[in-house]
């Protein structure tokens, strides 16, 4: 037995001899062991909406891996993340206030700064082209796909574009960059002045960071500033979509677009024509309503939600629009349009005609094919002749030549992105959208507007608010089945017929056969009809 035992010491010495997994540098002979580090991810920045928010809660999420931290009094914060695998997201809750947003690219470093603020909710949106909230819930493998160190770099670059002119990023990366926010006798530094810049904004024009956040989404790239500056315009003190700055005025009835200057604090328009001004008057009982109560050229004039007005002239004889004044790019414009027009025609007699366009813009600009449907007639093919030429000077108005002579459009682009055009021509005027695929509307949502009608004369009826509600949908006909509150009229509307992106309306009891286009973030309708036996043209925007 002693020989075994000392058989069994001498091979265990050996084996300690030979590095055999013991620690060479132990001088007792006795073996140990080494526990692996784990490698953990450390995401630090502040969290500031201009003022520091102290003790929110911070969450993260990463492709791998997620944690939270709870803000300090300066709105710093710190998580480590064991194993985690960028790229990441993360959240605040801004107390009464929206949540906020903000990234982490896919690079490799196990360090990485994440500040989060209003600027880096609206680069998250730029990112996610959506709804912030469901990138940040979701956060799946197309989401990480997003996060790379371009999609970042270039994200940054876009909201810095969209914002130029409101709030000066000076090539500064509001992800990274060191943030000292405002907090008691601390100053905020340079980063958190611009926060400061953009949250003024926002409550000059009556935007929230939600909006704004939607509007970014819906525009990506910063080709299309337009949008978002538009909606950052100082707004008037009761309509919050009444805003200050350059229009253009779309007169129905002339053949004519002129830019004037609203003045949302005065309530005053100048025109650039001749510098003459007119004052408006707010209607005590009515949001987004004005008057002009000029003894010769007064007029009554709504604003839709989108920021579109509608004005008519004190007699009734005349129609305008004002757009707000946007550049829009060539690559905006590019596409199928849908249009409803009113014009004279040869055989009108000097009466306006109802019909339905269809035109096609090509990446230069260009128009290369088009058609014209008047109710009861096939519809005619446009030549080479009747290609509107669109020349565009530097105020953003575009004179147009075909063979109907010239006119004049004027391209609006809503915070979905949605582009619209509105023309005027000899004899008459269009309203008109890029194609899209119309959807169903939600059973049991409402909505108000005003409308008005213009008859074949020319004649415009006073504005009258309506609201209808959705009564049921038909997924199968791609119908809808409406109510009218104010009176009970019931009407049923079959989107993307007779064409994608306009809808049809079959006649029924008090209710004319129409074709109708719906331009949605620009809250606009225009109807016409679609029966040869009636002649009108209804245009509509939506009440606040």
């Amino acid at each position: 037995m002693n020989a075994k035992l000392l058989a069994v010491a001498v091979a265990a010495a050996t084996l300690t001899a030979c590095g055999g997994g013991g620690d060479n540098s132990a001088t007792t002979g006795a073996a140990t062991t080494t526990t692996p580090t784990t490698p953990t991810t450390k995401i630090s920045g502040t969290a500031a909406t201009g003022a520091a928010l102290a003790g929110a809660t911070v969450q993260a999420k990463c492709a791998t891996g997620s944690g939270t931290a709870t803000t300090a009094a300066d709105g710093t914060f710190t998580i480590g993340i064991p194993n985690a695998v960028r790229p990441c997201v993360l959240s605040v809750q801004v107390p009464n206030g929206p949540v906020m947003h903000s990234v982490v690219d896919a690079g490799s470093g196990t360090t990485a700064v994440a500040n989060i603020t209003p600027l880096t909710e609206l680069v998250t949106a730029a990112i996610a082209g959506g709804n912030t909230a469901d990138f940040f819930n979701t956060f799946d493998a197309a989401a990480h796909g997003k996060l790379t160190s371009d999609g970042v770099t270039g994200a940054v670059s876009s909201v810095a574009l969209s914002l130029s002119g409101v709030v000066d990023l000076g090539g500064a990366n509001p992800l990274s960059d060191t943030l000292v926010a405002a907090n008691g006798s601390t100053a905020g530094n340079a980063m958190d002045k611009a926060i400061d810049k953009l949250g003024a904004a926002l409550t000059a024009s009556g935007t929230t960071l939600e909006g704004l956040s939607t509007a970014v989404a819906a525009n990506p790239g910063g080709n299309s500033t337009g949008p978002i500056q538009t909606i950052l315009r100082p707004s008037a003190a009761s309509c919050a979509s009444f805003r200050s700055g350059k229009y253009f005025s779309v007169n129905t009835a002339e053949n004519m677009i002129e830019v004037v200057t609203v003045d949302a604090a005065k309530l005053t328009v100048t025109y650039q024509s001749d510098s003459a001004v007119d004052t408006l008057t707010a209607d005590s009982s009515q949001a987004c309503r004005f008057v002009n109560a000029d003894s010769q050229y007064g007029y009554d004039m709504v604003v839709g939600k989108g920021g579109i007005a509608l004005l008519r002239n004190a007699s009734g004889s005349a129609s305008a629009f004002l757009v707000p004044a946007q550049k829009v790019g060539i690559d905006k414009k590019a596409g199928e349009w849908v249009g409803l027009t009113y014009t004279t025609t040869p055989d009108s007699a000097g009466k306006l005609k109802p019909s339905r366009v269809n035109m096609t813009i090509g990446a230069d600009g260009k128009v290369t094919a088009g058609s014209r449907c008047y109710a009861g007639k096939p519809c005619g093919i446009w030549t080479p002749a009747d290609f509107p030429v669109f020349t565009e000077n530097a105020d953003g108005i575009a004179s147009t030549l075909s063979s109907g002579g010239t006119g004049y459009a004027v391209t609006f682009v809503g915070t979905d992105g949605h582009v619209s055009m509105f023309t005027t021509r000899p004899g008459g005027f269009t309203v008109a959208s890029k194609a899209y695929t119309m959807t169903l509307p939600t059973v049991g949502t409402t909505n108000a507007y005003w409308d008005s009608r213009i008859d074949p004369d020319g004649a415009v009826s006073a504005f009258t608010p309506n609201s209808v509600k959705i009564d049921s949908v038909d997924t199968t006909a791609n119908s809808y089945t409406r109510t009218r509150i104010e009176d009970g009229r019931v009407d049923t509307w079959t989107i993307n017929d007779p064409v994608v992106g306009l809808r049809h309306r079959a006649a029924a009891t008090n209710v004319n056969e129409s074709i109708g286009l719906r331009i949605p973030a620009a809250g606009l309708s225009a109807t016409i009809s679609a029966n040869v036996a009636q002649n009108f043209y209804s245009l509509s925007v939506d009440r606040p």
